[in-house]
Formats: C-alpha cells, structure tokens, sequence
C-alpha cells in the first residue's frame, strides 16, 4: 500500500498514525514536559472506618451498650475545625495537616459491594465502564506522556484511553527500559554499543517498523505498529526520570513511599499527570480495633511522607491528594469484635485548589448521613446527600477538564453543582 493509500485508510479507521511529521509534534510535547496539577488518589483498600478517624463517636461511659467504637466520647481529638479519634496515630497527622484537610463526611456510595464502592468512589459512578479519575484527567492533559497515569493499585481502570504504568518497588526496570543500551542501568559507561551504533540501530529500527506500516491493512496491526513505533521513535524520556529519583531510595516497610518516591520523581521530570497509591488491609471484620487502627497509622504516615516529597521536590503547590475507601463500617461491632460492610463514608483532600481546616456534611448519632443545603452546604434537614458524583464533579472542574474531548463521554449525570473546594 503506498503511503498516501495507508494514511487515508488509517484515518477512516480512526487511527492516530505515527509519521515523521506528526513525531516532530510529540516530540515538542515531549520537550515542554507535563507542569500542570499532579494528582495523587490514596485508596485505603477493604473498607475504612470513618469513626475511626475523622468522623469520630465516642462511648459515654463504661457501661454503654452496643457502642460504635470502645473509646470515650470525652476523649475525641479536636484539630482546629476537624474532630478526630483518639486511636492511633491521629493526633500527630491532624494536628500537623487540619489547616489543609478538606474533610468531607456523610458519603453515600450506595453500596456495600468492594468492586462498586471502590469504583464509585474513585470514578463518580456506580456502574461499569467509567475510568478511574486519574486515568481520566490524564487521557484529557497529557496522554502522550510515557508515565502519564502511575497505579499500583486500587480502582485504576483506564477504559483503554490512556497507558498504564505499574509501579514496584524495583526503579531498575524504569532504568534499563530509559536506557536500554546499558548493561548496567546505573552505569552510563557500561554499554552494550558504542554510541554511534547503537544511534544507527534505531534508525534502522524505525525504517523498518514505517515500512512494515505502510503493508499492513489491518486496522489493529497498524494500531500496535503506531504503538510501537511511538515507544522506539520518540525521545527517550524516560532517561528524565533517572535524574530525579532519590539516590538512594527510601527504605521503608510502607509500600506508600517507594511508590511515592517513583510517582513524584516522574511528575518532576514531566512524564506524569496522576497517580494511584493503594494499602489495603481495611477490611476488618474481626478484630477491628487490633487490625484498622494499625492500618489507618500506616496510611496516614504514608500520605505524609507524600507531603513530605513533594516539598523536597519542589511541587508541593501543584499537588491534590484524594483519600478515599470502598465504602465506611458499620456502627456497631459483631460477634468477632470486627465490623461489617456500611455504604456511608467519608473522603478527605488536601493540596493545591483545596480550601482546608473545613469539614462539610456529618453523620447522625447512629452514623447515618445527613443531608446538606446544595447551595451553602450547611447541614439541612431538607437537603441532599452528598454521593461521589459530587466530589468528582468537583474535582474534574478543579482539573478543568469539564467538557473535554475525553471527559463528554463519561457523564456524571444531572448531579449538584457543590462549591465543595471553596
């Protein structure tokens, strides 16, 4: 097929095809470098317990029956507006972060199911088939980029419109991937060619891939050819990274931090728009206190130390952090000392865009939700609840994604306007 043939038919087919004109673009993207907001979605994964932190209720005396939780309600924390549990390491994370938490109580995710809520939660819709908010906000921003949205875990689904890139706690395979003629991804003297041959077999790799491209009539082929011909033609920007990676890397048993490490240092370097950090062990059912209380001081110790790397890099003020569960726990403990599945939560921000030391929305004695005012968001008895529709609304126009060529295909529905961030 000549080449003026395959262009067409690409195009009919709906088909971004890779030519050296077009490479020229993305290599000027590429050279800009990503500089917008970076976001950062921390999933604690199984189900949190919102009374276990930042939606607090307290026994009254020891002989209380049935009570949501075995602490005094005398004992409850109080960091500038936000309330907290006296369990764990609370005190230390609100008294040194409530002047920047947004904290939003009183969530219905409308479910009890971990696939929905998890989904919901991290999407704004209950049902199938909506990307994860950081794979959204980086198909709108900056999809081009090579790390352009970071998972190791949680809610990531991407609804095939942008790469995902999977994190560990091995950096050396991002290296050897940045600089694949070294023998050695450490060592810039260790190579497997000498420059100027290894400089000639790119070049015949990327003939070679054009000229199988301009063969090939089928859609999908042409499709991973463009692929593969995008990863092998463009720049290697991934060789950015290195220079802004820790030397050496935290050692940590919070699997938060290396990923944070990696995630920050390839913001840094312009590669990334959004990232998902998970820790699961949430879903306590048996032995709550022993089990959620140690989790909820991991977590929290994770996300300061996300606070803490983004200041060594310099990207503090262009950071949103979104934390989030499943869903809440039940308000009551079951034969096991555990608690069960409870479809109210809460969720909290922090970070650029984000009005802190604010609580909106709250829950009953009983832990239900109560409804807010959708224009003041003062508790109202006639009021609406605040559901994940909101808080993504919220967030796409803080991204200002609203009405993007990605985001118009995934409507939140008719859902409430809130001036959630302030």
């Amino acid at each position: 097929m000549k080449r003026r043939n395959f262009l067409k038919a690409a195009a009919f087919a709906g088909l971004a095809v890779v030519t050296p004109w077009s490479l020229n673009s993305r290599r000027a993207k590429a050279a800009e470098g990503y500089d917008g907001l970076f976001f950062i979605n921390v999933s604690a994964g199984g189900g949190w317990d919102p009374t276990s932190f930042c939606d607090p209720k307290g026994r009254a005396n020891e002989e209380a029956v049935d009570p949501i939780n075995m602490y005094m309600t005398g004992d409850i924390g109080t960091a500038g507006a936000i309330n907290y549990a006296p369990v764990a390491g609370n005190q230390a994370f609100f008294d040194k972060y409530h002047s920047q938490l947004l904290v939003i109580n009183g969530v219905d995710t409308e479910t009890n199911n971990h696939d929905a809520g998890t989904r919901t939660v991290f999407s704004g819709k209950l049902g199938e088939g909506h990307p994860s908010f950081g794979a959204l906000v980086a198909a709108e921003l900056a999809p081009e980029k090579p790390m352009a949205f970071i998972s190791n875990g949680g809610y990531d689904y991407t609804a095939e419109r942008v790469a995902l890139t999977r994190i560990g706690s091995n950096v050396d395979t991002f290296r050897r991937v940045a600089f694949p003629n070294r023998a050695d991804p450490n060592n810039e003297n260790d190579l497997y060619h000498a420059l100027g041959g290894f400089e000639r077999i790119q070049a015949y790799q990327k003939e070679r891939i054009q000229a199988l491209q301009q063969r090939q009539g089928l859609p999908r082929i042409q499709k991973s050819m463009n692929a593969l011909f995008t990863s092998r033609a463009a720049d290697n920007e991934l060789a950015r990274l290195n220079e802004h990676l820790p030397q050496p890397l935290t050692d940590s048993n919070n699997p938060i931090v290396r990923q944070a490490e990696v995630a920050l240092a390839a913001y840094k370097a312009g590669l990334a728009v959004s990232a998902n950090f998970s820790l699961g062990g949430f879903d306590t059912h048996g032995n709550h206190d022993d089990n959620h209380y140690p989790r909820l001081q991991t977590l929290f110790e994770g996300v300061d130390f996300i606070m803490q790397e983004a200041e060594r890099q310099g990207v503090a003020d262009k950071v949103v952090v979104y934390m989030g569960s499943d869903f809440g726990r039940t308000p009551w403990y079951n034969d096991g000392n555990g608690k069960d599945h409870w479809s109210i939560t809460s969720v909290m921000l922090m970070g650029a865009g984000i009005k802190g030391g604010r609580v909106i929305g709250a829950t009953d004695a009983e832990f239900k939700a109560r409804t807010v005012n959708p224009s003041t968001l003062a508790l109202d008895d006639s009021g609406i609840r605040i559901n994940s529709s909101h808080i993504h609304k919220a967030l796409r126009k803080l991204a200002g994604i609203e009405g993007g060529e990605v985001e118009k295909y995934y409507p939140l529905g008719g859902v409430e306007d809130l001036n959630l961030f302030g």
